[in-house]
């Protein structure tokens, strides 16, 4: 998930891929969950579609599987935009699954990061060559959309949507898509988001919380409906204006390029996700 919102996932980036073998399958029941060892002892991880190399631990997991939290390096997640911060300590605990031996940088917080598991991964720390989350049956007509990956470890793809170039990530384990600050200030402006109910704090990853907007949108991606649907906004959508309207907006010079994540809804019509590290390539069965 590339948010361009997390110091964090900048840093877990940066680690050293694992070292890729064979394949491995997952149902997101509801969502993806991978079993392993850390220090010889049996843990459950769920695999977040939007994380890059990386583990998230809460301190309590940290201390039943004896993750050695390294010296003097702590981490500070926070969400673009917003307020919401969460602080940890860095580890790098040695994982294995099914035998295969993968390292990845680990952040370890105080506060629990998931509800279904001991601790969240990213698919880019799993040691496979070929990586297939199930999603449902597979429906009639459906067929492979291929879609070119830059970094085989971010399952982060690149489409027009709206005329405009965006990224996309996914995130299975729950239903609504969310399109992230530049991306919502854009499309309110074509009038492409309308508003469809009233801003609110809602979660979005890791326990932190932001502000959306549930928003109504008739935009597709590869065929796909985005809806439900919200927009990350601390302010209701304006809406498309009149012609003579003057609306005023502050840019930042750091702001992230126009993302959108893909909800469980979306993807209702799609058997699976599948990405081959060694052609880079991600694949939606999809009909469509």
């Amino acid at each position: 998930m590339r948010l361009g919102i997390f110091a964090f996932l900048v840093l877990l980036c940066c680690a050293a891929p694992a070292a890729a073998q064979t394949a491995i399958t997952l149902r997101a029941e509801p969502a993806p969950i991978v079993d392993a060892e850390i220090n010889g002892r049996a843990v459950r991880l769920e695999v977040d579609l939007r994380f890059p190399s990386g583990l998230a631990l809460s301190a309590a997991a940290a201390r039943r599987l004896r993750v050695r939290q390294l010296p003097l390096m702590q981490i500070g997640v926070g969400i673009e935009g917003s307020d919401a911060t969460l602080r940890g300590r860095i580890a790098r605990p040695r994982i294995l699954f099914e035998g295969r031996a993968a390292r990845a940088f680990a952040g370890v917080f105080g506060a629990p990061v998931t509800t279904r598991a001991d601790g969240v991964i990213g698919p880019g720390a799993l040691p496979y060559d070929i990586i297939t989350i199930v999603l449902n049956p597979e429906p009639p007509g459906a067929r492979d959309i291929v879609l070119p990956l830059e970094d085989a470890d971010d399952w982060t793809v690149r489409t027009q949507i709206g005329g405009q170039q965006f990224q996309v990530n996914f995130n299975v384990a729950n239903s609504a898509s969310v399109f992230n600050r530049t991306a919502s200030r854009a499309l309110d402006a074509t009038g492409d988001i309308p508003a469809a109910g009233a801003v609110a704090e809602m979660p979005l990853i890791l326990g932190l919380r932001t502000m959306m907007q549930p928003v109504e949108t008739e935009l597709s991606v590869f065929g796909l409906p985005v809806r439900p649907a919200y927009a990350r906004t601390n302010a209701p959508l304006l809406g498309a204006t009149e012609d003579d309207a003057i609306v005023v907006r502050g840019e930042a010079e750091d702001a992230p390029p126009p993302i959108l994540v893909l909800g469980r809804s979306a993807l209702s019509r799609c058997a699976s996700i599948s990405v081959d590290r060694r052609s880079r390539r991600m694949t939606l069965r999809c009909a469509v």
